[in-house]
């Protein structure tokens, strides 16, 4: 049985993903500026926020496999 601080982060990781999903899909919608460079700047960093928590575990996955294999 999942604990309670467990389950709190898979609530507040599910949060997160819902609004950077959300946030990048207004900022694909909206002209920030008229160049659209802070447009570009803002969605590329809601990806990597997006992103960052995968990135960890997928790291260790491919270092554990990489470890057993020597």
């Amino acid at each position: 049985m999942p604990t309670p601080i467990l389950i709190a982060l898979l609530c507040t990781l599910a949060v997160h993903y819902i609004l950077a999903v959300a946030t990048i899909y207004l900022l694909l919608k909206d002209k920030l500026t008229k160049d659209g460079k802070a447009t570009v700047t803002l969605i590329v960093w809601n990806i990597v926020i997006l992103f960052l928590p995968i990135i960890g575990p997928v790291v260790y996955l491919i270092y554990r496999q990489t470890a057993k294999k020597n």
